[in-house]
């Protein structure tokens, strides 16, 4: 069983999201001069946007989230405060519990998503969590498994 902390059953840190209006304008420095690793892309044309991870020295990792199409959270997020963090993601063993749990601590929890058994999560709105977007998340994937899902081999040209 994996070791969970704290009242969310925190399993780990996962990542950091950038909202940046071009992926490719950011790889200069967060792949080249930074070296993180492109470990995991998905275009979702339906959401309004795309995202890149990248892996670091340690298994830290950036996620860099770019707009997509005309309309979508991601173009209003940075019409209204510009590149920069978007969002922390943290794994949790029970996602539902862990909303429960947050709710019961007096937080505001939005946008919960438990569809797909790979990947379900809810976000802690940033008036609850010093003024960040907080993501908890639960997935069935282990992190090779992910890597393999979500593959930088799907990245188009443009990236």
């Amino acid at each position: 069983m994996e070791h969970l902390v704290g009242d969310l059953g925190v399993v780990a840190f996962d990542h950091t999201a950038i909202a940046v209006r071009s992926i490719a304008a950011a790889l200069p420095l967060f792949r080249d001069l930074l070296g993180g690793r492109p470990n995991g892309f998905e275009r979702q044309s339906g959401r309004g946007f795309a995202w890149l991870t990248l892996r670091y020295p340690n298994g830290a990792q950036v996620e860099l989230l770019e707009p997509v199409g005309s309309g979508g959270f991601l173009h209003t997020y940075l019409d209204r405060y510009g590149e920069g963090p978007h969002h922390m993601t943290f794994i949790v063993g029970d996602v539902r519990r862990a909303v429960e749990r947050a709710r019961v601590a007096g937080l505001r929890v939005v946008d919960e998503d438990y569809r797909d058994p790979r990947w379900q999560e809810a976000y802690i709105s940033p008036r609850s969590a010093s003024g960040t977007i907080v993501q908890l998340a639960q997935t069935s994937l282990s992190e090779a498994d992910r890597e393999r899902h979500w593959s930088v081999a799907d990245m188009n040209t443009q990236v």
